[in-house]
């Protein structure tokens, strides 16, 4: 079943449809919102709230021509994420924040810790508004359209953003994303 048909069968009080929708979206959100946290318990608490706002405010959904669920829920999941970087001050700073997962092997997340950290170091030389623009495009593998609806930005300002970026990093860079994208 597609995501509208979920949503209305939400709206007409069959909440069990929900649970589809966690399962579809979970994962990505979670990325998502781990990405712009870095912190495993704060982004299982962000997803949380993320799907029980979407829950509570499933009738704010607006069914019509082009609707996403995707969307919709990085957008509520966006908001999160700033709501907690108002209240936390002390986590103002997430490059600092990088927490290895305890069930993993400790050279191999030394290795991409370290990859990633140089990602990050050029992500966050970058206008926000930018890197904003291409996590969404390159690590959460959203639509232009998708991004356009969470940013607010037109699709073809979105695509000179990703393009124009994408240009002035350099070779390394493009293949260590490659590579943190496959692990």
């Amino acid at each position: 079943m597609d995501d509208i048909k979920l949503i209305e069968k939400c709206l007409d009080w069959n909440l069990n449809y929900f649970w589809e929708i966690y399962d579809k979206y979970v994962d990505k959100i979670y990325n998502f919102v781990y990405f712009k946290t870095t912190n495993k318990e704060v982004a299982e608490d962000i997803v949380s709230d993320v799907f029980i706002s979407a829950l509570n405010n499933i009738n704010s959904f607006r069914i019509q021509e082009g609707s996403s669920v995707k969307s919709w829920l990085y957008k509520i999941a966006y908001n999160k994420i700033i709501d907690f970087y108002r209240t936390n001050k002390e986590f103002e700073e997430i490059w600092d924040y990088l927490d290895m997962s305890i069930n993993s092997d400790f050279a191999q997340d030394l290795d991409n810790k370290d990859k990633l950290k140089e990602v990050f170091w050029y992500l966050k030389n970058i206008k926000k508004e930018h890197r904003d623009i291409v996590v969404y495009r390159i690590w959460d593998d959203l639509s232009y359209k998708e991004i356009s609806e969470i940013t607010w930005m037109s699709v073809d300002n979105c695509k000179k953003i990703v393009s124009r970026t994408l240009k002035t990093i350099s070779a390394n860079f493009v293949i260590l994303i490659l590579i943190l994208l496959i692990l």
